[in-house]
């Protein structure tokens, strides 16, 4: 018996699906994304400040929008503040603290 030559059913099913798979690859679109700081999955902090303290808040935010250009809300002061806590004066900041409450 001599070996047939020739396409069978398998070797057509094969060569077709490598063409396909290359066509694919050449179509296909990758997309890229970026990790973005979700902070949506922590609680909220509430802030309780009286009228007076929520507006020299503002003021604050305000002086610090003109002299920056960005929009600077309280989360961000705040998290600005965290950020620099090595160079506060920690003496300084508890009296103050003292002298409000």
């Amino acid at each position: 018996m001599s070996k047939l030559t020739g396409f069978t059913g398998l070797s057509r099913r094969s060569s077709a699906k490598e063409t396909q798979d290359s066509s694919k690859s050449q179509e296909k679109i990758t997309t890229v994304s970026t990790r973005r700081n979700i902070t949506t999955g922590t609680s909220p902090m509430p802030l309780r400040l009286t009228e007076n303290d929520r507006a020299n808040l503002n003021l604050w935010l305000e002086v610090l929008e003109a002299e920056s250009g960005k929009n600077i809300t309280a989360a961000k002061l705040f998290r600005g503040l965290i950020n620099m806590k090595d160079k506060i004066n920690t003496k300084v900041l508890i009296r103050s603290i003292n002298d409000v409450t």
